[in-house]
């Protein structure tokens, strides 16, 4: 099967059925290749990694998981972060979309996402995203926030494209007043180009109104661009210094390399992170490709990131802050510091200090100060300049290892009761089908152009919902929102 130098072996899965066949990792024109067979569809090999030296520098860092040969699910204790899925509906139809969301798609019934959150607090009350489609759609999206906060979820994320945020006065105050403790915000660049592209409508306006809004009610925000080569690669670098120029309310950058994964516009070859690092690297003069770190919990190959320094800071979004002037927190830290540090955190901790969280800065400062990491200003205080910037590497039917989906840290609550690892839950094949998610009966749609129960097949697929224009109050299904995972 291989046609390079063997690295390791795995457990892979089939880009055409996802069915569990052997893989391997191979060496080959200075890449990383998972290269595996299977008996109804044959050999498939692809490169995961841009950089041999690169995947085995990030190979000291981090857990090595094995699949235990048990279903592919998440242990309560290593779920950092739960995805409860409250829609598919969405005013969006973008051309890259975990869920394949469109306009029309129904909501999760009360009783179902009450549900799932029982699911989460049984698991330890990890920390939660309400996700879907757009779950802002929803009228009663407080409500469900404050639900969870009664079953001891403390940290509660909305994924939103930020658009009711933008046009709805009062709202954002009144997600905040529910207890939302940050809002996850599609954010893919500064330009027109860039949304009309990923997003197929301008969305550079509502971007920054959505971000006023939240500033205004006192409410995190995290930057989350799809990165597509070609189309916003080369913005890296300026959104990495706009969240620094509005540090007061932007706590932290979180870039996705596009994978192929739902509605895809074209499946033209991976976005590989390291390949992302070594671009943003090139637009950050600071920045080095390895001052982005390995994430303490899932795979090194899943999440690397750092934290940026302003070393001369001026009043946030102020005239005398450029945001040029930073460095990244990583240089204060050798990496077996950084292997020590990682083996302090709780993983729950992690995630709420990529949100910028008062928990996730608790942590942070505590773990500082007590392994004596010297950095500028020292510890205390440090998080009122601080923006961690990461890059996810969410696993397709591309770069499917079964031992690292085993390990996932971030999950999706299922109607059994179990707790699915993201990136199998939203693995589709070569063909555009759910593949696990049908097989294990975890709900949503089977395939990319399937429309789901009570969704609208002529809405569901093509185009933008909406239309550029405010409303002046409820946002009913099908007004605002969109699909940003």
């Amino acid at each position: 099967m291989a046609s390079g130098d063997v690295l390791s072996t795995t457990t892979s899965l089939c880009p055409d059925c996802l069915e569990q066949v052997p893989g391997c990792y191979e060496q080959r024109d200075g890449g990383v290749f998972l290269s595996r067979e299977c008996p109804d569809h044959g050999e498939t090999s692809r490169r995961v990694w841009g950089s041999i030296d690169h995947w085995e520098w990030a190979a000291e860092f981090g857990p090595s998981p094995e699949h235990d040969g048990g279903d592919l699910t998440v242990d309560d204790d290593h779920a950092c972060l739960a995805i409860v899925e409250v829609t598919d509906d969405c005013n969006l139809s973008c051309s890259y979309c975990f869920a394949s969301s469109g306009p029309g798609g129904p909501h999760r019934s009360t009783e179902e996402i009450e549900s799932l959150l029982d699911t989460v607090a049984e698991a330890g009350g990890r920390p939660i995203q309400f996700s879907g489609g757009e779950p802002t759609v929803r009228d009663d999206l407080p409500d469900l926030v404050d639900r969870a906060r009664s079953r001891g979820i403390d940290h509660v994320e909305v994924n939103t494209n930020g658009i009711r945020l933008a046009t709805e006065n009062g709202y954002a105050a009144a997600l905040a007043d529910a207890g939302v403790t940050a809002v996850y915000l599609q954010f893919d660049g500064l330009t027109s180009e860039t949304y009309e592209r990923i997003r197929e409508v301008d969305l550079v306006a509502e971007k920054h109104d959505a971000i006023e809004a939240c500033r205004a009610a006192d409410l995190p925000v995290v930057l989350v661009p799809t990165v597509v080569p070609g189309v916003n690669d080369d913005e890296m670098g300026d959104i990495v210094r706009f969240a620094l120029d509005n540090r007061d309310v932007v706590r932290s950058v979180n870039f996705q390399p596009v994978a192929h994964f739902g509605r895809y516009e074209a499946n033209d070859g991976r976005f590989a992170i390291d390949d992302a690092t070594r671009l943003l690297a090139d637009q950050i003069e600071t920045l080095d490709p390895r001052d982005m770190l390995p994430a303490p919990c899932c795979s090194a190959y899943c999440q690397i990131g750092t934290a940026f320094v302003p070393q001369d800071a001026g009043p946030a979004g102020g005239d005398g802050d450029d945001g040029d002037a930073f460095i990244p927190l990583t240089q204060y830290v050798d990496d077996g510091l950084w292997d020590t540090l990682s083996g302090l955190v709780d993983e729950s901790d992690y995630m709420e200090l990529l949100a910028g969280t008062a928990a996730g800065e608790e942590w942070a400062c505590k773990t500082a100060g007590c392994c004596g990491v010297d950095v500028p200003g020292g510890v205390e205080g440090l998080f009122d300049e601080v923006v961690p910037v990461s890059f996810t590497g969410f696993m397709d039917a591309d770069a499917a290892d079964v031992n690292r989906l085993s390990n996932c840290c971030l999950s999706v609550p299922t109607p059994d009761g179990d707790l699915a690892p993201f990136c199998g839950y939203n693995m589709t094949t070569e063909s555009g089908e759910y593949a696990l998610r049908t097989r294990n009966g975890w709900g949503g749609r089977a395939a990319v152009d399937e429309p789901l129960a009570g969704e609208d097949e002529d809405d569901g697929a093509t185009g933008s919902g909406y239309d550029g224009t405010a409303t002046d109050g409820g946002c009913g299904p099908g007004d605002h929102g969109g699909g940003c995972e």
